[in-house]
């Protein structure tokens, strides 16, 4: 059987008609739906990721089938908004500014109050940062020599699980080193085995999720896409 040697033309073909598809199907549904605003912002909202995807298809496709240096931590980012895409009123993200900390850190914001998924009072992007939502997710960045560091990092704060008791000191508030350690723990007995190392910080309030020795691939990128979507199941749970 010969080997079939795609090309960049042939790539484009079927990144149209598959996206063409898509598409059709999602104006497919809204006609069926009606034409309120709801569902036609659902709409925008379900092209909008349907371009995310074609777009880490090509990047990835370009990457691996050139033999260029394949960014990882790039994947993982257009993945993790592909992510926020699909979680728009409970998380938001402000990739394209400088940052924030010594480091410019990036993050992803998560809305204190959580039943905004089910009332949808506001996107999360609307909410106020530090009154509404707090950093959630801080991505990959560069230390004090430049090079890009093979981890990101969880962020909690204890407004967040002032509702539940599980978890409390003595004096009754509630014990964040405790939730920190818990789900690090939980983190590690889900994912170690691909690769990733966890690390509880309950000092800065923070769990680091390191992926130097993980093997950078397409479908690890998702995985740890996995384990941010985990790592919020577990807050919702708790919250």
């Amino acid at each position: 059987m010969k080997d079939v040697k795609y090309n960049d033309q042939l790539e484009k073909i079927l990144t149209a008609i598959f996206g063409s598809i898509g598409t059709l199907a999602i104006f497919i549904n809204l006609h069926l739906k009606g034409y309120q605003s709801e569902y036609i912002f659902d709409a925008i909202k379900d092209i909008a990721g349907l371009v995310v995807v074609i777009a880490v298809f090509l990047v990835a496709n370009k990457l691996f089938r050139k033999g260029e240096k394949f960014d990882f931590a790039i994947l993982f980012e257009i993945h993790l908004k592909n992510w926020i895409e699909q979680n728009d009123y409970l998380v938001c993200e402000n990739f394209a500014e400088e940052g924030k900390g010594k480091y410019s850190k990036r993050y992803c914001s998560m809305v204190i109050e959580h039943s905004n998924i089910v009332t949808r009072k506001k996107y999360a992007k609307d909410a106020t940062q530090n009154k509404e939502k707090g950093a959630f997710v801080y991505l990959p960045y560069k230390d004090e020599t430049g090079n890009m560091k093979h981890e990101f990092e969880f962020r909690f704060n204890e407004r967040t699980f002032e509702r539940q008791n599980i978890y409390k000191t003595d004096n009754g508030e509630v014990n964040l080193r405790a939730i920190i350690e818990q789900f690090a723990n939980r983190i590690d007995d889900n994912f170690k085995s691909i690769g990733v190392s966890v690390k509880a910080n309950p000092s800065n309030k923070t769990i680091a999720v390191s992926f130097e020795d993980m093997e950078q691939s397409e479908e690890n990128a998702k995985k740890l896409i996995d384990l941010v979507e985990f790592v919020k199941t577990l807050t919702l749970a708790l919250a």
